[in-house]
């Protein structure tokens, strides 16, 4: 069967000060099945997000994308019309972004702002439109039966909720991919388990892929099947979780799954002890690197890594990884 999702090689710069180009992406290649949950994992930076608005045709008008191609249930998002893309967005591919109060219309009701992506995509009078708003409120656990959640307009409601509000937009039209845009890094802790579990249990109840964007290894935990590992506008690692997780291989890997607080259960922290850090600072994107962009940061770095970009490398874990460490 083939795959949900297909980048090939995806290129996205943008047009920058002096007539520079920055270069937010530098040949990713990503595919998804269907029902799938991949994370895609990095620091601020990477191109994490940049990838994701590409699969939209987001980009502002600076932007320059390019790929081999971008497939999307056999089509090509690249290739596709205004008009047909627009039959894409919100019913086969919807996003949930990192901050659903700029995400929100702030002088319309978010029951509205439901309603109205079921009325962009179905063929239903606005009132049965309104009913089903109303039920996915609920689904999210916006519950209210006098209407009170669904008459609220953004400002009205915390950062948890205009969250849910964006989740069931999100899900209303049951589309084949979800794409979460850090779509807990506003909230605090407990409210971010809860939304993780719920975007979990609408995962399996719609049986929809999930591409999770996240700078935060630890949410991934129990929730995605896969991992990509970014840096410096290309995924520098990919494989199952467990194994990347708990056997990292590219040093940037290593580094970022060193840099997290234990969870609870496993090694402490010694008092006072500090955590890791990565020394050095992210590539300048103005500049695209002649050999691998991690290797200023690197302590395994070798002598060619900083004369020549290394490949991406099949281990015998079935991973792959981008580093001279294991081939090229």
């Amino acid at each position: 069967m083939p795959p949900l999702l297909r980048i090939l090689d995806l290129q996205v710069q943008f047009s920058g000060s002096q007539g520079k180009w920055v270069h937010a992406v530098n040949g990713v290649n990503l595919e998804m099945q269907r029902g799938e949950v991949v994370g895609l994992l990095g620091e601020s930076g990477s191109g994490k997000s940049t990838v994701a608005r590409t699969l939209l045709r987001l980009l502002p008008k600076s932007a320059q994308a390019t790929a081999r191609s971008i497939e999307f249930e056999g089509l090509d998002l690249l290739a596709l019309t205004e008009i047909k893309l627009e039959k894409v967005r919100g019913a086969r591919i919807a996003m949930i972004s990192q901050d659903p109060g700029l995400a929100l219309n702030p002088v319309r009701k978010v029951g509205d702002q439901v309603a109205e992506v079921l009325r962009a995509h179905r063929d239903w009078n606005w009132r049965r439109c309104q009913k089903e708003a109303e039920a996915l409120l609920e689904r999210v656990r916006l519950n209210d039966p006098d209407r009170r959640m669904y008459d609220a307009y953004p400002h009205q409601l915390s950062g948890g909720q205009q969250q849910r509000v964006a989740i069931a937009q999100a899900v209303s039209c049951q589309p084949a991919l979800v794409i979460a845009d850090e779509p807990t890094a506003s909230l605090d802790s407990s409210i971010e388990r809860e939304i993780m579990l719920l975007l979990g249990e609408l995962k399996t109840e719609q049986n929809m892929s999930l591409l999770m964007i996240t700078h935060n290894p630890t949410i991934l935990r129990g929730l995605a099947s896969r991992v990509a590992v970014m840096y410096g506008g290309r995924v520098v690692e990919e494989g199952t979780l467990n194994r990347v997780f708990q056997e990292p291989q590219h040093p940037y890997t290593k580094a970022l799954l060193a840099c997290v607080p234990p969870a609870p259960g496993e090694r402490m922290l010694i008092p006072g002890m500090r955590l890791p850090t990565i020394e050095g600072s992210s590539p300048d994107s103005e500049a695209v690197p002649t050999g691998c962009s991690f290797a200023p940061r690197c302590a395994q770095r070798m002598q060619k890594c900083e004369l020549q970009r290394p490949v991406p490398v099949l281990t015998e874990d079935v991973r792959q990884v981008e580093c001279f460490l294991y081939g090229n």
